[in-house]
């Protein structure tokens, strides 16, 4: 229905947010790291997934490609639901939780809020022969505005936040370098961010 929004942040909530993008202000529901990479901006372009059941309708908003791509994925599952998606999604970034179940490490799912052994399990068995090309940093997918000719998460969400895709690279290969390997995305992106908030 929706491909992606445009639009300045006018609130932000704990895994919600409203754009604005004109005429129309629209409450999105968002992971944690969606989230945090819109707290310092001002604007952002996140990509789109309109979710509608018999009692009601949600729209969810994704910083990435990657993390529409996974979120949509989640819901195939058997027994797990848009809230559970995107906690999931919240808990790490998507490449990273792909990995996590290709490797089906049960240890490290278990241990994200709301995800017990059978869960975890039905999304290792059901989901470990579809995650390939999501358990690599992503290039850009066409169409939503957040794309690039290549590079990963955290360039992208970067983009989506209004960087053009050169200095999204930069920007992040700035922050691995500042932070070292041992830094978490959430590191990284704020990082990022206020290196963006100081120029």
């Amino acid at each position: 229905m929706y491909e992606f929004l445009r639009g300045k942040i006018v609130e932000l909530g704990d895994g919600w947010l409203v754009l604005d993008t004109g005429p129309v202000g629209y409450h999105l529901l968002v992971s944690r790291q969606t989230a945090t990479a819109c707290a310092i901006a001002n604007e952002a372009q996140l990509l789109t997934h309109y979710h509608v059941t018999e009692s009601s309708q949600a729209l969810f908003g994704f910083a990435s490609p990657a993390e529409r791509a996974l979120f949509r994925r989640l819901l195939q599952v058997n027994g797990v639901g848009p809230s559970s998606a995107l906690g999931l999604l919240s808990a790490m970034p998507p490449d990273q939780l792909a990995r996590t179940i290709l490797d089906e490490d049960l240890k490290a799912l278990t241990s994200i809020k709301g995800v017990g052994k059978k869960t975890a399990e039905r999304l290792v068995i059901e989901l470990r022969d579809h995650l390939g090309e999501l358990a690599a940093p992503q290039a850009g997918l066409p169409g939503g505005g957040v794309s690039a000719s290549g590079g990963d998460e955290l360039a992208q969400v970067l983009m989506g936040l209004g960087s053009a895709p050169r200095e999204a690279q930069k920007l992040a290969a700035a922050a691995r370098e500042a932070l070292g390997p041992q830094a978490d995305f959430q590191e990284l992106l704020r990082h990022a961010l206020h290196a963006v908030a100081i120029d």
